[in-house]
């Protein structure tokens, strides 16, 4: 026993020498052997030793699942997906990471772009005829002058096409550049299952996975002037005539109950094509906070996307505590 307790010694001596702790602490596992009351364990030591670090306080958690027995809702969207703003936890998802068309939800990026070159809103510019596109409905006329903040209106609220080529115009680039630009920024955010070919959502080849569409509208409903435009039921507009043109937004949920208290859509984007189905994406919020990122691509309809995006949004505050 005294050959065991010198070897104890010995040890607590090195261990004291290798890791600069209280010697107080190696101290009371030597004196357990001379009481041959309790073996002394080396991995106890350690642990002793082992220095603690204390818990940032700023970390975001998770929310915590109150119900485990609740897996989902059924969507109609081939590709959802819920994620928990604050700590990026996903909540929910379906075929999350399958690449897509994305139709008019590009537009987001589009304003991203653009009004990364700080344009002056107040300015007006006039509406050629090469902005016209085909596809959904075109607010203002060739030839009527309008201010660049109604542009970014009517692209925003009402998916208007030719608003938003005229925008991509107005940015001094060609449109390859400025589909280019579109590339280096949704590279720069973090979206790299995504490709852009045009600014409007016209092209199919407009591709990206529901995470990447958060990352998208995370940095979109962070810049004032896109949170605004999203967040707006509907719009009027006037071009130097004085003629008005009223927008409607084509995200319905703004005109909703999960756009009344408790609930808020803070911002977000519908998009389609027949080749990606009809495409929502939303930030939403619940009591003021808890916000989180639900996107649907590949509904079956415009109800069905709003269907979906509302089922999610509420299994989510229902299933989860904050």
């Amino acid at each position: 026993m005294i050959y065991k307790a010198f070897v104890e010694i010995i040890l607590a001596i090195s261990l004291v020498q290798i890791f600069p702790v209280d010697a107080g602490v190696v101290e009371s596992y030597v004196k357990a052997a001379d009481t041959e009351t309790i073996e002394t364990s080396f991995g106890a030591a350690m642990t002793a030793m082992r220095p603690s670090f204390p818990v940032a306080v700023d970390v975001a958690r998770a929310p915590k699942k109150n119900n485990p027995e609740s897996i989902g809702v059924i969507t109609a969207a081939t590709t959802a997906l819920v994620m928990d703003s604050a700590s990026g936890t996903v909540l929910y998802e379906k075929n999350a990471e399958e690449a897509r068309s994305i139709g008019s939800m590009t537009k987001l990026m589009t304003a991203l772009v653009f009004l990364s070159g700080n344009p002056d809103l107040n300015t007006t510019a006039i509406i050629e005829s090469s902005d016209y596109r085909e596809g959904g409905k075109q607010h203002i006329p060739a030839g009527q002058t309008v201010t660049i903040k109604d542009l970014l209106l009517a692209s925003l609220i009402s998916s208007d096409n030719t608003a938003t080529a005229a925008l991509a115009r107005l940015s001094g680039f060609s449109e390859g550049d400025f589909v280019a630009r579109m590339n280096e920024k949704a590279a720069e955010i973090g979206m790299l299952q995504t490709t852009f070919a045009d600014p409007t959502g016209l092209s199919s080849e407009n591709r990206s996975t529901a995470p990447d569409l958060v990352a998208m509208l995370r940095a979109a409903l962070q810049n004032e002037t896109i949170r605004f435009a999203t967040e707006q039921a509907a719009a009027t507009i006037t071009d130097a005539e004085g003629n008005n043109y009223q927008l409607e937004n084509t995200n319905e949920l703004l005109t909703g109950f999960v756009n009344q208290e408790p609930y808020k859509i803070v911002g977000g984007k519908t998009g389609y094509l027949p080749e990606a189905g009809y495409c929502l994406g939303v930030e939403a919020q619940k009591d003021g906070g808890k916000d989180i990122f639900v996107v649907v691509l590949g509904s079956d309809s415009a109800a069905g996307r709003l269907r979906d995006v509302k089922a999610l949004t509420v299994w989510t505050y229902n299933t989860f505590d904050w």
